[in-house]
Order: structure tokens, then C-alpha cells, then sequence
């Protein structure tokens, strides 16, 4: 098995159309999955990649860190609060990194209310400016867990 892909859009989208949100691992150790948002994505996007992450992170036995990279998003959905009673990490990865690259101020506020609603969850949530951000947290970091 070589991975996920990015998800696939036949099943989602009619023929020929490029879905808002991908998402594959980005190391070929599993250790970390990235998640690309593309233009506008909606609620229901979030929820298929949230269903895609929890199995992505099932087939393995390690500490998972995920990249949100929001470089190519130009619009973010006004319902986002909606997704905070399934964002929480699978047990087994709790700890893990979340690095949200490219935030827009609206997502980082969005961000903020669902940390005080649920402040267990946000424990590993960093904002980034760069992907490259990203990785150098990762590796600041290594396999230390926040649970």
C-alpha cells in the first residue's frame, strides 16, 4: 500500500473537477499528514478530511503531525465552528502537532473561540507562516507529546 492519496474526487465532485481540499502523507514514514486547501472549501469538505485523517491515522502505530497548509485558500466557509465536535484527535495520536500554515485572521479567530470551547484539543495547534515553519516545529518538537 502506498499511501492516500489525495481524496478522490470521482467520488465527491462530478468528472473533471478539482476538489478544494487534498490531503496525502507527506513523509514517507506516515509521520505526517498534509492537507492543502485550495480556493473556496466548505463545512462538508472539513468533514470528509477529518473522516479521511481519523483513517489515515488508524493504520498506523506512531505519533502522526499534520500540516494544514491554507497558502492557496481564498475563502473559508462562515459555518467553521460547526466541525468542533470532530476535531478531536483519535486517542491514540493524542499530542500530536497540528501546524496551520497561512491562517487567515478569521481562521485564527475561529481558531481561538474552539480553543476555549474545547482548550484539550489545541494543545498542539501552531500557527506558521511557511510549510518550512512547519517542518522546523516538527523537528523542534520531535516525539514529544502535549497529552
Amino acid at each position: 500500500e502506498s499511501g492516500y492519496n489525495v481524496i478522490n474526487c470521482n467520488e465527491m465532485k462530478p468528472k473533471g473537477c478539482m476538489m478544494p481540499v487534498a490531503m496525502d502523507w507527506d513523509s514517507p514514514e506516515r509521520t505526517v499528514i498534509r492537507v492543502t486547501f485550495m480556493d473556496n472549501w466548505s463545512v462538508d469538505d472539513v468533514h470528509r478530511m477529518l473522516t479521511k485523517r481519523n483513517s489515515m491515522m488508524e493504520c498506523v502505530h506512531h505519533q502522526v503531525h499534520q500540516i494544514l497548509d491554507l497558502t492557496a485558500s481564498t475563502a473559508s466557509p462562515n459555518n467553521l465552528l460547526s466541525v468542533i465536535g470532530r476535531i478531536e484527535l483519535p486517542n491514540e495520536q493524542k499530542g500530536s502537532l497540528v501546524l496551520i500554515v497561512n491562517a487567515s485572521s478569521y481562521i485564527k479567530s475561529v481558531a481561538g473561540i474552539m480553543q476555549k470551547m474545547a482548550p484539550h484539543v489545541f494543545k498542539g495547534v501552531h500557527f506558521l507562516n511557511s510549510v518550512e515553519e512547519a517542518y522546523a516545529e516538527i523537528a523542534h518538537h520531535g516525539d514529544y507529546a502535549f497529552a
